[in-house]
C-alpha cells in the first residue's frame, strides 16, 4: 500500500508542468510595404486610401483548446497629426487567401478625412472583400501619435470561443483592417497558445497530489501510534 501510494504521489508531482502541453503558433503577415517611409523591412502596408483582410489558412486546431491569443503591431505610428483610427475585426473568413485590399477612398485625396470602418454596418454588406453571410467579430479601435509604439491586443475569453468556432468552420480566419489615416509599422503578427483537450488544470493536479500525499501521512502517523 505503501509503495503504490508513493507512485501515486510521484505520478502527480510529474504531471504538475501543464504548461509543457501547451503549443504556441505565431503567424507573421506578409511585409507589404517594406522599408516605404518611416516603416520596418516587415511592414504591412496600411494605406488610408485602402481597406484590407489578411487571412490565416489551414490551420486544424482539432483536439485544441486556445488559451490565449493576441494581435501584435510592432512600432505602428500615425504619418502625420491629424485624427485617425484603425478599425480591426475578427472574420471567420475573407474572400482571398493572404492579403488583399480594395480602395475605399480617391487616390488623390489627401488627407482623408472621412473616417469610416468599412468592416461595420452598411459598409460591410458592400465590402467587396468579404463573402455575403462572413462572421465578423469587432475587436478594437485605436488611434497612434507619429511616435511608435508596439500596440498589443489580447483577445478576451469571450473571443477565444468565437475564435475557436471560427477556425472550426474551414480552418482559416481573417482579420479585417481598416485605416483611416496612414499607420507606419515594421509588421503585424498573430499568435495564440493552445492546451490538448482534457488534460487537467495545474491546480486540480496539485490539489489531487496534496490529498494523496496527506493520506499517506495520516496513514503513517495512525501505524506509529500501533
Amino acid at each position: 500500500m505503501k509503495r503504490t501510494i508513493l507512485t501515486l504521489v510521484t505520478l502527480v508531482v510529474l504531471a504538475l508542468p501543464v504548461t509543457a502541453f501547451a503549443d504556441t503558433l505565431t503567424f507573421q503577415a506578409p511585409a507589404t510595404a517594406p522599408n516605404d517611409g518611416n516603416g520596418g523591412p516587415n511592414q504591412f502596408n496600411l494605406d488610408h486610401h485602402q481597406a484590407y483582410t489578411w487571412r490565416i489558412d489551414n490551420v486544424n486546431l482539432s483536439g485544441q483548446t486556445i488559451t490565449s491569443a493576441k494581435l501584435t503591431f510592432t512600432n505602428i505610428s500615425n504619418w502625420d497629426t491629424n485624427p485617425n483610427v484603425l478599425f480591426i475585426h475578427l472574420l471567420d473568413s475573407a474572400k482571398n487567401a493572404g492579403v488583399a485590399s480594395f480602395l475605399d477612398a480617391p487616390a488623390n485625396e489627401s488627407p482623408v478625412t472621412s473616417i469610416h470602418d468599412d468592416f461595420a454596418g452598411t459598409y460591410y454588406t458592400a465590402n467587396p472583400l468579404v463573402n455575403a453571410g462572413t462572421l465578423n467579430t469587432f475587436l478594437a479601435s485605436p488611434s497612434f501619435t507619429t511616435t511608435p509604439v508596439t500596440y498589443v491586443y489580447t483577445f478576451t475569453s469571450a473571443q477565444l470561443t468565437i475564435l475557436s468556432a471560427y477556425f472550426a468552420n474551414q480552418n482559416n480566419i481573417a482579420f479585417g483592417l481598416d485605416p483611416d489615416c496612414h499607420f507606419w509599422n515594421n509588421g503585424i503578427t498573430f499568435s495564440m497558445t493552445t492546451t490538448p483537450n482534457g488534460v487537467p488544470e495545474p491546480a486540480t493536479l496539485a490539489l489531487l497530489g496534496t490529498g494523496i500525499g496527506g493520506f499517506f501521512l495520516k496513514r503513517r502517523r495512525k501505524q506509529a501510534e500501533v
